[in-house]
């Protein structure tokens, strides 16, 4: 009830832009699918546009179009949804992409069969102070020494996708 409050006392001077901060945490499967679904219907109904704040991968392919990915108050890449999903550019994309757990649909998948969910090795950086070159570098298994010197550029790489990498190839 707290989290419809908030967003009820959120739209009541019609926004044209609402800026959702882990609206679905700490709510059990059942009501964050009622959230997601008042905070979309909510959106067509006052045209309203929404910033989705969360770690929740799941909430973010259901409610986004676009979606920015950052790393130690860095934006690392930015897609569509639909892309960044299937063909994600940035090495902690597609770190946080297979650290998601999956169902496995397969008939007869025992658990023992089921492959073990990825990890990003590491620590997140500090913040305090100046970070420097890249700061995904210390976890990345692409870095290379340009990663640890240089902080990378944010690049177009096709289709308004872009990435803050050297190393990532071309799209």
């Amino acid at each position: 009830m707290r989290q419809r409050a908030m967003i009820a006392a959120a739209l009541v001077c019609k926004p044209k832009v609402l800026i959702a901060d882990e609206p679905t945490t700490a709510l059990d499967v059942t009501i964050q699918a009622q959230i997601i679904e008042l905070i979309l219907d909510l959106k067509r109904e006052f045209g309203t546009s929404i910033i989705m704040i969360t770690h929740d991968l799941g909430v973010v392919a259901e409610t986004c179009a676009r979606v920015v990915v950052m790393y130690a108050g860095r934006k690392v890449e930015e897609a569509a949804a639909g892309e960044l999903f299937s063909a994600p550019l940035h090495p902690y994309t597609q770190g946080l992409l297979s650290a998601t757990p999956r169902l496995e649909t397969a008939p007869g998948t025992r658990r023992a069969d089921r492959p073990r969910l990825a990890e990003i090795p590491g620590m997140v950086p500090a913040l305090k102070g100046e970070l420097k070159g890249c700061s995904f570098a210390p976890r990345c298994h692409k870095a290379t020494a340009i990663c640890r010197e240089s902080a990378p550029t944010i690049e177009d790489r096709g289709n308004g996708h872009i990435v803050s990498c050297f190393n990532c190839g071309s799209a």
